[in-house]
């Protein structure tokens, strides 16, 4: 394959967007795990009915298996090369649009809390996930 600027710079520019996800994603989702369920999550969410439908524990839970799933497609993605352009890059764009339910999953639980500021942010990251 021959190298040319704008083959380096695809190449970059890949590369980036997959450790920008490795980055978030693995820390949001493994420093879920290592510390586990916060104390405060039950006062911030205790008064939504996800205290109810899953519950407290399991919303903690399957937000932090979403955060892991996401920065296990970015890894499985880094591993393979697809920054590389040898191949296809299935599993960086399946982080991309993981990514995208996991930010709408965020976005959600602001809103239910009435952190608008909070909303208005994650609704510029997932516009920024779109043009990556």
């Amino acid at each position: 394959m021959k190298l040319n600027s704008f083959t380096l710079t695809r190449r970059g520019a890949l590369l980036a967007i997959n450790a920008l996800f490795l980055m978030v994603w693995g820390f949001a989702g493994l420093g879920k795990l290592a510390s586990g369920l916060p104390p405060w999550f039950g006062d911030k969410f205790g008064a939504t009915f996800l205290e109810k439908f899953p519950g407290l524990t399991a919303t903690f839970w399957l937000l932090t298996l979403a955060e892991v799933l996401a920065f296990a497609l970015g890894l499985i993605a880094l591993l393979r090369g697809e920054f590389w352009g040898g191949r296809p890059a299935l599993f960086l764009k399946a982080t991309l649009v993981w990514s995208l339910f996991v930010f709408v999953k965020l976005g959600f639980g602001q809103w239910l809390t009435g952190e608008y500021n909070g909303t208005a942010q994650l609704f510029a990251y997932f516009g920024g996930t779109l043009v990556a």
